[in-house]
């Protein structure tokens, strides 16, 4: 079973990949994602404005020259990229 891969934003690395490990429920406070290393993060939600991570294009597109042809064109898969 694959879930979605999203982008969170990380300190040092800027930007840090993770795959959404548990469905989300209306309601819910937070998403479950594992990142590359294995570590098991909680992104928190807040519905006051914070964002919700980014979207990551399917490994397929990775190192496409033709930067429209990715699924979804955001700074960090451009950096990606």
């Amino acid at each position: 079973l694959q879930y979605t891969k999203v982008w969170i934003p990380d300190p040092n690395e800027v930007w840090r990949s993770a795959e959404i490990i548990q469905d989300y429920k209306e309601g819910d406070e937070s998403l479950h994602l594992k990142l590359e290393d294995g570590t098991i993060y909680i992104f928190p939600i807040n519905y006051e404005g914070a964002k919700l991570p980014f979207l990551r294009n399917p490994d397929i597109l990775v190192g496409e020259n033709d930067l429209t042809s990715l699924s979804y064109l955001h700074e960090p898969e451009i950096l990606h990229n």
